[in-house]
């Protein structure tokens, strides 16, 4: 039995810690924790016969305080944050003997929703400041952006060096500074420079503040709304789920439903495990450990799904990804094959989400090869070219050290029917993914320069080539890949 401890210290305690120097555990204040990174809460009633996933989406962001967030896009430091709702229909009922199935085929679907509604709202986010940025002259962009980015959650060099990079004039594609090798940071680069392409063909000089009027009317040609929409898609990789909800009325289909986060922070962290740029990125403050983010509620359990990317105690970034199956009895052998199906798409999460920030990447790189970009506004729907190409991408990556953190046993309230899931941990410091990626822009860059060659005399733009690969570069200390979390809990059923 465990035994409960009393922290409460006398005044004259307190004082005596004070003078002979406490240990910094004790006399340390709870961590500021960002909006992103909060524990999900418990959510005991994530599941009902009649209320819907909507309502309850809606009372879920004003106690969280994040309605007001929700609706200007900004939070209290003035951070662009994007909270978006998505759902999706269950299509089996409680009794259908593939119910859990459908209802992870669900969140998926909603996910998907909620990915493509990042990408329209990034769209605006990216033509504006693209507009915004002919305003005013290199240099004043350079600092402007580099608060920006600061603001955001980026290291004050790192800024000021991703910053310098967006606003310089680069000659040779080939030398593409490595602070900006990254799908939507590269993109944002190329986007830059075809305005400026576009401006100079209308006589206009674009090292100087132009006309907001003539920037306009370029953001409205179908070739720039389409280079502006494949750099929305790749700004969206981090985006993390904070809640889910779940309606299974008497007669009917049921619904899942979702509330997704997406900040600027989330999406460099995601950034730069695949590139392994982690100068970039400010160490972060201490979080909650892996136990305290995971919900003890089963209820709430039973509604997550998905991979999120959270800070642990000592600052250090993790992802966990949280998946169940269906046993199809209720004895052991049924039990433990289902724990291993459910594992195993635990993993299949966390590969789909370093895989998504790889292809992102990848596509990215291949648009300027063709110095064509394409409109990705339906990249991700199911059957969508990019998604299968994602889950190559994803089954490919040298991802080792993942581990379970937590495994639980419950019955579904609609149906009475037994429930397993699993949450995998992947510590990020294991990461050697960048290796990957420098092979990818190895073989972009062969076949860039195939293209250039191929249309030497055809007048396609010289210089033309995908970034190099990224330079080799110490990856972060190797932590253990000990086991950590709260094991299998004690089955209900």
């Amino acid at each position: 039995m465990k035994q409960h401890k009393n922290y409460a210290l006398a005044p004259w305690v307190a004082g005596a810690l004070l003078c002979l120097g406490a240990p910094s555990s004790i006399l340390a204040q709870e961590p500021k924790i960002e909006m992103e990174q909060k524990p999900v809460p418990e959510l005991p009633n994530s599941i009902s016969g009649t209320e819907t996933v909507r309502a309850r989406m809606d009372k879920f962001i004003r106690e969280q305080g994040l309605k007001d967030v929700k609706d200007t896009k900004k939070d209290e430091q003035g951070r662009t944050v994007l909270i978006d709702f998505a759902s999706a229909t269950i299509s089996a009922p409680p009794s259908d003997p593939n119910f859990v199935s459908a209802r992870i085929n669900a969140f998926n679907k909603a996910l998907l929703t909620a990915k493509g509604q990042c990408v329209e709202s990034q769209k605006l986010i990216v033509a504006t400041e693209a507009i915004m940025d002919t305003a005013l002259p290199p240099a004043e962009r350079a600092k402007a952006d580099a608060e920006q980015m600061r603001r955001a959650g980026m290291a004050q060099e790192g800024a000021v060096k991703v910053a310098q990079a967006l606003n310089a004039d680069i000659k040779s594609k080939g030398n593409m500074p490595q602070a900006i090798q990254t799908a939507a940071l590269y993109g944002e680069k190329l986007l830059g420079d075809k305005m400026s392409e576009e401006l100079r063909k209308k006589g206009l000089d674009p090292t100087k503040p132009v006309d907001q009027q003539a920037a306009k009317a370029i953001a409205e040609t179908t070739s720039f709304k389409n280079a502006v929409s494949t750099v929305a898609a790749g700004r969206c990789t981090g985006l993390k789920v904070m809640a889910s909800f779940e309606q299974n009325p008497s007669s009917g289909q049921g619904q899942v439903g979702i509330v997704t986060v997406w900040t600027e922070k989330l999406h460099a962290v995601a950034d730069a495990i695949v590139t392994n740029q982690w100068d970039l990125i400010p160490k972060g403050e201490p979080g909650k450990t892996i136990d305290q983010h995971i919900p003890d509620d089963k209820r709430t359990l039973l509604s997550m799904f998905g991979a999120q990317l959270v800070r642990d105690e000592k600052g250090d970034y993790a992802l966990l990804a949280y998946s169940q199956a269906q046993p199809r009895t209720k004895n052991q052998q049924s039990i433990d094959s289902a724990y291993e199906v459910a594992k195993t798409r635990g993993y299949g999460l966390i590969r789909s989400f370093m895989g998504e920030a790889v292809e992102s990447t990848r596509q990215m790189l291949d648009a300027e090869v063709s110095t064509v970009f394409t409109d990705e506004s339906t990249r991700y729907q199911d059957d969508s070219a990019f998604n299968k190409s994602l889950k190559a991408v994803g089954d490919a990556l040298p991802i080792s050290g993942m581990t379970i953190a937590h495994e639980w046993e419950t019955l579904h309230p609609s149906n009475n029917g037994p429930v397993v899931g699993v949450v995998v941990q992947w510590k990020v410091a294991s990461a050697q993914i960048a290796a990957y990626l420098a092979k990818l822009n190895s073989a972009s860059g062969a076949k860039a320069a195939a293209v250039s060659s191929a249309n030497s005399g055809a007048g396609v733009r010289a210089g033309a080539a995908a970034p190099a690969a990224p330079a080799a570069r110490p990856a972060e200390p190797r932590k253990s890949d000990a086991f950590s979390g709260q094991g299998r809990a004690a089955r209900d059923f």
